[in-house]
């Protein structure tokens, strides 16, 4: 037994009672059954119910090993059924509804699938759990479909409960604002390691109050991984838990909950399997698209251990390893279409009529963990070659989304300044946020963090701990306000402005863009973003605007690096999928496993295939909003020059735009964009007396360059 065993929570106080009123449960008939309620036994005419409810839905007890006792209720055997604005009808099993009402994927609510996408597009609202609800049952569709297709592949109903649970539990490790938060701790780790000093305040005292030192942060961050982490605390908050020693038993008992002997799959006639522990390993490997390493697993796994060989097609249901076409994507490429741009496309459900598993070599043998650098043949997901314009289409709907809505101007802007803004408040003693590490109300926690002894920490640390990352979402914001108005401190004042920006919805603007190309763009992209910025403040920092000295300070801008791609970097994706050739291949699709028939690469690319696979630009982002903007606009114009002259005619797109461009709308007419060739120089030695007069703005009648604002309040 675990040491959690050895805490087993007592009986609830009204089944205490009801046993204290009652004759105690026989120990000498082994019969665990709750005694009849005399209240509701003496109803006229109706059947006997029990204190603890029917026959088939009271619980039994169950004593640890320390001699103490908890209730563990059977799974109701109802299938839930709701409406989803995409996929119609969606239908929850039993043991589904169980993980479902658990605590890590009810936070879902609170987490907005697009992060900050809804300050451009203002329908960009739908939620984590949408997502993962219509995940969960593509997974199930898709699976049922290849169980029918192709009976001697043996996808059993457990397998398709398995995917089922994999798909609603696959986005459990995301952060407030989604990928905003693995942004923020790329930043945060880099603010550590560079700028110490910042720090220094809040560690201290952190080690002056708790007596431990403040857990470093890692290198990368990894949602799908807190995803697993987030799956063994759904299980514990019902009472479950992965026993590694017995893999193929039912999950271990740890506490009030959910009976083990019941959670599982309905088989019809009274027939029932429980899940096992083998069972919920399958599920984390087919989140984390790979064999799970410590902690998920006490020794880092060099294979699968969910599945065999027969079943490996499973894995890529969920997360596809081989060219990322899975039902993840599948759901949230029309569910963000259909918020952002008000329809979808509609026929992607045809990669889950028409997907059978066939044998086909490995699109990427030196990355696969079981080819290790030799190609092999494995069993896929395959589909008809006329699919191939399909399958186009669809990669084509990732670059799509990814240009105009994931990365768009304003959504990027937005997403930058909610980085800072968590950046400023983790920075702060007062921000910590506590862990419940000793609290007895707090949800169950798996067994691996018995020795985690940190009381409180900052929002860069909480998804190390699942009882304070059950509570950091996308109200993280009014925490942190709430903190910062409790406590007016003076150190607070950099925080306390982005929040009101935030408040006032002024962001940061996206001032001019560059898209490299094929010729001299290696000049560009080959610097890192902190070099962009102290080559351009090195050389072009100083102006002087009517008669004033203007500086540009680190803190005025963001450069940023956007790559665009259709799935896998610079490689066509659909040269990673399998297709069947010929009607004869469709109808071999029933041999036994050893005589499937061979989907293949497509040699001759589809008409709508573009001649390039990767996109690159560079931003530039104005952290002020009246103050920098024209500064850094004749900034870059300068550096754009500056670096037009290392290369000979370089083919790179430059794209400059307006104070006032609407970042509202997504469609951006690149013939509204302002191109103009520099009408200011940066102060230097010769010319120390250069006055710049900013740009008139178009918003004005009398050719002032006062902001609109501005003008306003003098009349």
């Amino acid at each position: 037994m675990s040491e959690y065993e050895d805490k087993a929570m007592p009986l609830p106080s009204f089944a205490m009672a009801a046993n204290s009123k009652q004759s105690s449960i026989s120990s000498n008939n082994g019969d665990n059954s709750c005694p009849p309620s005399p209240a509701r036994s003496q109803i006229v005419g109706g059947p006997k119910y029990h204190a603890m409810g029917t026959p088939s839905t009271r619980p039994r007890e169950v004593r640890s090993a320390s001699g103490q006792k908890y209730l563990v209720w059977p799974m109701t055997q109802d299938v839930r059924d709701c409406n989803d604005t995409i996929h119609k009808d969606i239908s929850i099993p039993p043991a589904v509804q169980v993980i479902l009402d658990s605590p890590p994927v009810q936070r879902l609510v609170n987490l907005k699938q697009l992060g900050c996408a809804f300050n451009a597009y203002p329908c960009c609202t739908h939620t984590r759990k949408e997502h993962s609800l219509g995940v969960m049952e593509l997974a199930g569709r898709l699976a049922t479909n290849i169980q029918h297709k192709q009976r001697q592949l043996n996808v059993s109903d457990k397998d398709i409960l398995c995917l089922r649970i994999a798909g609603l539990c696959h986005d459990l490790g995301h952060g407030p604002f989604s990928h905003t938060f693995e942004t923020f701790l790329k930043a945060a780790y880099k603010n550590e390691k560079e700028n110490p000093e910042q720090y220094e305040e809040r560690n201290e005292k952190y080690k002056e109050q708790y007596g431990v030192e403040m857990p470093p942060l890692p290198e990368s961050y990894e949602h799908e991984k807190t995803s697993c982490m987030m799956i063994d605390f759904a299980l514990a908050s019902v009472g479950l838990e992965i026993d590694w020693d017995n893999l193929d038993e039912p999950l271990k008992q740890i506490g009030v909950g959910t009976d083990r002997e019941k959670f599982g799959v309905h088989l019809g006639h009274d027939k029932f399997q429980p899940l096992t522990s083998r069972d919920m390993i399958f599920i984390k490997e087919c989140v984390l698209g790979a064999p799970l390493d410590e902690p998920d697993a006490p020794t880092a796994q060099e294979t699968f251990m969910g599945r065999g060989r027969d079943k490996e097609f499973l894995f890529d249901i969920v997360n596809n390893r081989h060219n990322g076409l899975d039902v993840d994507k599948i759901d949230y490429y029309d569910r963000d279409s259909l918020g952002a741009y008000g329809s979808c496309q509609g026929n992607l459900n045809i990669f889950l009529r028409d997907a059978a598993v066939a044998k086909g070599l490995c699109p990427n043998p030196h990355t696969c963990f079981m080819c290790k650098g030799t190609p092999g043949e494995h069993l896929m997901i395959s589909y008809p070659k006329k699919h191939v314009s399909s399958a186009m289409n669809f990669f084509a709907t990732r670059i799509k989304n990814h240009e105009n809505v994931y990365t768009h101007k304003k959504t990027k802007a937005a997403e930058l300044q909610m980085v800072d803004l968590l950046l400023e408040a983790d920075k702060h003693f007062g921000m910590l946020l506590p862990t419940q590490i000793n609290d007895p109300y707090g949800s169950p926690v798996p067994s691996r963090f018995d020795s985690f002894e940190f009381q409180r920490l900052p929002v860069s640390r909480a998804w190390m701990y699942p009882r304070l990352f059950l509570r950091v979402d996308d109200t993280i914001v009014s925490i942190i306000e709430s903190k910062a108005i409790e406590n007016p401190l003076p150190q607070y004042g950099r925080l306390r402005e982005f929040l009101n920006d935030r408040r006032n919805h002024k962001f940061y603007k996206c001032v001019a863009e560059v898209e490299i190309g094929t010729v001299g763009g290696g000049k560009f992209w080959e610097m890192s973003e902190d070099e962009m910025k102290e080559e351009l403040l090195d050389k072009h920092a100083q102006y002087v605007i009517q008669g004033k000295l203007v500086t540009l300070e680190p803190d005025d801008f963001i450069v940023e690096k956007r790559t665009l791609h259709y799935g896998r970097k610079d490689k066509n994706p659909v040269s990673q999928m399998r297709f069947l050739e010929s009607k004869s291949d469709q109808a071999n699709l029933s041999n036994p496993i050893e005589k499937l028939p061979k989907a293949v690469e497509v040699e001759n690319l589809p008409n709508n295939a573009p001649r390039s696979f990767l996109r690159q630009t560079i931003r530039f982002f104005c952290c002020k909003q009246y103050e920098k903007y024209e500064l850094i606009s004749h900034a870059f114009q300068q550096w754009k020059l500056h670096k037009m002259q290392q290369v000979e005619m370089p083919n790179c797109v430059f794209k400059i735009f307006p104070e006032n461009h609407d970042d509202e709308t997504e469609d951006d007419d690149d013939d509204q964009l302002f191109f103009s060739q520099p009408d200011s120089q940066p102060i230097t030695q010769d010319d120390s007396e250069l006055l710049l007069s900013p740009r008139k703005r178009k918003d004005s009648s009398d050719g002032s360059t006062k902001p609109a604002k501005k003008r306003l309040s003098y009349n």
